[in-house]
């Protein structure tokens, strides 16, 4: 079955592209809600992923593709905000939030089901890395009940060789919020939670 998930998962595409926790700092995203933000990350806002990506020298990125999916889409579409950390590496592990305002997961939800959902993700990003991936898992997580209560989290091979990616996808003043982990298997479990705290944190 042919599922047309362009609008719904267009700011994840990227992802991968750039990808003990002290006490946090309270920061305005530039989505316009607020986050605690721990202190050992590093916050860049103002990017835009066409720019991104413009600059991006990964030549195993399949760049045709990604232009295809973000055709006709607007530019507030493609805006992204990153947090690095300052005592790992931060080319390969990183947090990276983005908004999609056209859908929710609620609406998604209403026309597919998970198990549509999960390996249209896989075949997506193989089209767009131009390699087999792995998808680790890829399911509902009820971890952030009450504030959001249905979560999709995946997790894949990562674009660059070393790195795992996690995600999770939820609904915010009725858009869909991606939180993108990417991270070296050593730093995953910190990294990821470091991401459910600042999930946890919005306001």
């Amino acid at each position: 079955m042919k599922i047309n998930f362009k609008n719904i998962f267009l700011l994840i595409l990227f992802s991968f592209l750039f990808t003990n926790f002290s006490s946090a700092k309270e920061l305005r995203t530039r989505f316009g809600f607020y986050i605690d933000l721990p202190n050992n990350f590093i916050a860049i806002q103002d990017l835009n992923v066409d720019e991104l990506l413009k600059e991006s020298d990964d030549n195993d990125l399949n760049k045709d593709y990604f232009n295809d999916m973000i055709a006709g889409s607007s530019k507030n579409d493609l805006n992204v905000e990153f947090y690095f950390p300052k005592n790992i590496d931060a080319e390969i592990n990183s947090i990276n939030i983005n908004i999609q305002t056209e859908t929710t997961v609620k609406e998604m939800l209403k026309d597919f089901k998970l198990n549509d959902i999960c390996p249209y993700y896989k075949e997506m990003y193989e089209n767009l890395f131009n390699k087999r991936i792995k998808q680790y898992y890829c399911k509902f997580n009820n971890n952030f009940k009450p504030k959001f209560q249905t979560v999709i989290n995946v997790k894949h091979t990562g674009s660059v060789p070393g790195q795992l990616m996690t995600q999770y996808q939820f609904d915010l003043n009725k858009k869909l919020v991606t939180f993108t982990v990417g991270c070296e298997p050593k730093h995953c479990k910190s990294m990821e939670q470091a991401a459910t705290n600042i999930i946890r944190s919005i306001n």
